[in-house]
Order: structure tokens, then sequence, then C-alpha cells
């Protein structure tokens, strides 16, 4: 993911091994205390006690509790990017089709792996300056994808490749929230296969 336009998150960077440490501990102590009992567990008072700091230290790197969610967004949108690539997604040359769907399906596979990214999008706190990150990382996201595209099909219709990967994205964002509505664990399976042929698909009116 690109360098985020706005301020969110950590406003400091930790310079120091030991200050690394305790900010990785921060930060798992968070993902637990968002796996267990969603957003509303999470306070600064509740982190620094389970991660054994002061909440005065907290407060060196944090603004606030919202921060510190917005922190963990920022984590599961890179991992979100890491498995896409480590899938292989590229929509390059003729044989765009089974990357596309190894990088969807990697898409929809990453928001039943992590519990914690479940829980902040799926809640009342997702707002503001975190609508603000997921709309950044998707139009990056999108804009990468243009740009991994080596040819289109003579008789595609004339929409803009940039809007075309922006509406794929946005597939993947609104299947993820069908598919969890009703089955927030694990998500319907078949919501979720569909969502990714009915997205490929849409890529195919487009790529060769």
């Amino acid at each position: 993911m690109d360098d985020i336009p706005i301020q969110v998150g950590v406003h400091k960077e930790a310079l120091q091994s030991r200050s690394r440490k305790k900010l990785a501990l921060t930060l798992e102590v968070t993902r637990g205390l968002l796996e267990e009992g969603g957003p509303q567990a999470v306070s600064t008072t509740a982190v620094a006690a389970r991660a054994g700091i002061s909440v005065g230290w907290l407060y060196n790197y944090f603004e606030n509790r919202d921060a510190l969610l917005e922190e963990i967004l920022v984590g599961c949108l890179r991992g979100l990017d890491g498995a896409m690539a480590d899938a292989g997604m590229d929509l390059s040359g003729p044989n765009w089709r089974p990357k596309a769907e190894a990088g969807a399906q990697a898409c929809l596979e990453y928001f039943s792996k992590d519990a914690s990214f479940r829980a902040i999008w799926f809640s009342g706190e997702f707002s503001g300056r975190m609508i603000q990150v997921n709309r950044h990382h998707d139009d990056a996201l999108a804009a990468w994808l243009a740009g991994t595209v080596t040819q289109m099909r003579p008789d595609a219709p004339k929409v803009s490749i940039n809007t075309v990967m922006e509406i794929f994205v946005g597939m993947l964002d609104k299947g993820v929230d069908l598919a969890f509505r009703d089955s927030p664990q694990h998500g319907d399976q078949e919501v979720l296969d569909e969502v990714r042929r009915a997205s490929v698909e849409y890529l195919a009116t487009y790529l060769p």
C-alpha cells in the first residue's frame, strides 16, 4: 500500500529496539482484544494493562484509541495486498484469467483468516479516517491493477481501464460485505464463489 495521504495510526516512529518491540506488542494486544470483544473492547487503558506498558507511553505513539484501530486497519490492508501479491495477482498478457482468479480468491480468503480485520470492517467504528484510508487503498489497488494490463479486447466497451479496475475492486469489497453479513466467522462460501466468478467475468469483458 502506498503512503497514506492523511495522518492515521501511529504518529511517531519507534527508533530504539526496545520501543519497537513494545510497539509490536501493543498492536498484537490490540488485535487480540479486537478478536475477543470487537472494537468496543479496545481502549488505551485496556491495551496498556494487557501489554504491560503505561498509558503515557502509549500516548507517545498514538493520539487516542481510534489511532490504535486505524493502525490495525492499515496493517490489515497491507496484509491483504501481500496476500494478493503472493497469489500472483497480475492482469498482463493473454493468461491473465488464472492470475486474476487467484488474486480475487486470496482477497476473499483474507477476510476469513483475519478476525481482527473483520471486527473492524463490520463495526460501527469503520468511519471517518478509516473510510478515507480504505478509499485510498482501493484507489491505489485499482491503479496498480490498471498498470499491469497489457492488452484489451478490440470489442471492449469504451470505458477507461482505471474505471474498470475501480469497479472490479468495488465488486470484491461488496462481495465481502454480502458473504460475511449473515455468516460473520467464515463467510457464505456460495456468495464468495459467485463473487470471484462474477468479478473475473467482468474483467473478461475488457481483457482478451
